[in-house]
């Protein structure tokens, strides 16, 4: 799982790579928050990959604690989580940061065996390991939808 914990690591600054653009820059912050087909933005897939990471954080804290640590992935993949419009790329990145540095040291902080535990996922019970992985590599499809949503909002305008 120590890959797992490095790629959770790794996303504030993989996302940053692109939503990051001039400072201050009132039409690069148009097109970070423009909808794609799917009406999500880059800025807004970052903000489901923040409520993922979170989710995650917070079942793996709870794992050696609560007997089967429920979560609903399917919600959260569901919902658009778009960022205020008042709130600035930076401040987005930063939380993202937050809740993958305190995922990451959950996942960390588990024992091997604990990874066998189960958790109720979507109201499937799963093991705690496939729930990060199925975590991880949604973050990860995440992260290439947002470039896509940044490039069609480019293409667009």
């Amino acid at each position: 799982m120590r890959d797992a914990a490095v790629a959770v690591r790794s996303l504030p600054r993989r996302f940053g790579e692109i939503l990051n653009g001039p400072i201050g820059d009132d039409s690069w912050d148009r097109l970070v928050r423009a909808p794609d087909s799917s009406g999500r933005s880059a800025a807004g897939w970052a903000g489901q990959t923040s409520a993922l990471i979170t989710a995650l954080g917070t079942a793996m804290a709870a794992l050696p604690m609560t007997a089967r640590p429920a979560v609903d992935l399917a919600k959260l993949t569901t919902a658009h989580s778009e960022p205020p419009g008042a709130t600035a790329i930076s401040a987005v990145l930063h939380e993202l940061g937050d809740v993958a540095t305190r995922a990451a040291a959950a996942i960390e902080g588990r024992q091997p065996g604990d990874f066998d535990r189960k958790c109720i996922v979507d109201g499937h019970e799963k093991s705690a390991y496939d729930l990060v992985n199925n975590v991880v590599a949604t973050a990860v499809a995440n992260l290439h939808h947002a470039s896509a949503a940044l490039d069609a909002a480019r293409a667009a305008h």
